[in-house]
């Protein structure tokens, strides 16, 4: 009977611990330091603030007039790496720079992986054969601003096995394309190395 009262006492104590010492969730700036075998949030944040230089500091980019900006659609943005990566984010924020510059304009209205759609504004459309609107009230055919630029790119990853180490290489690449012509006018890349336990990742 006190072995077994003894025991229950010591699986008590033992879940008190355990317990006691598991690591507990808590509220950080979205900037914290942590480093990762993957592509974080800093990384990333270098990436696109080195890629925005570039393409501002560009000749043609610096040749386009804020009164005759240019439209621009998000086309595809490849993520071929094992890691999960929200492209259009990436795409978005270097779309955030270059409208804030005046010279260029973000359209909704088509894109491919890299982006995403407005349905609305398709649907919206639909209500010109719809009777229960007011026609004057629906869009013209014709309104749309077809895009004349077309921001694509891709992530790829390469992996390095060298003992108990593991180095892994990012690269991402943007590329902005003249649709009429299909001339490349800008196109950058960046590279993110990362090193550490093989067993870990």
């Amino acid at each position: 009977m006190k072995k077994n009262q003894l025991f229950c006492i010591l699986l008590i104590l033992t879940s008190f611990i355990i317990h006691g010492c598991s690591p507990k969730a808590k509220n950080v700036a979205i900037d914290t330091k942590f480093v990762t075998m993957g592509l974080d949030y800093d990384n990333l944040k270098n990436i696109m603030n080195a890629m925005v230089q570039s393409l501002m500091q560009d000749p043609y980019i610096q040749n386009i007039k804020t009164d005759e900006p240019k439209v621009m659609a998000i086309s595809d943005i490849i993520n071929d790496t094992t890691q999960k990566i929200d492209v259009e984010l990436l795409a978005r924020e270097l779309a955030r720079a270059m409208r804030k510059s005046g010279k260029f304009r973000l359209t909704m209205a088509v894109s491919r992986s890299g982006g995403s759609t407005d349905n609305m504004i398709k649907d919206t459309r639909a209500l010109r054969d719809n009777q229960e609107y007011n026609q004057y009230t629906t869009t013209q055919a014709g309104s749309l601003s077809a895009p004349s630029l077309s921001l694509s790119g891709k992530i790829s990853q390469s992996i390095h096995r060298m003992g108990k180490h593991k180095k892994v290489d990012y690269f991402i690449i943007l590329t902005l394309t003249d649709i009429k012509s299909g001339e490349v006018i800008w196109d950058d890349q960046r590279e993110v190395s990362k090193m550490g336990d093989a067993q870990i990742w």
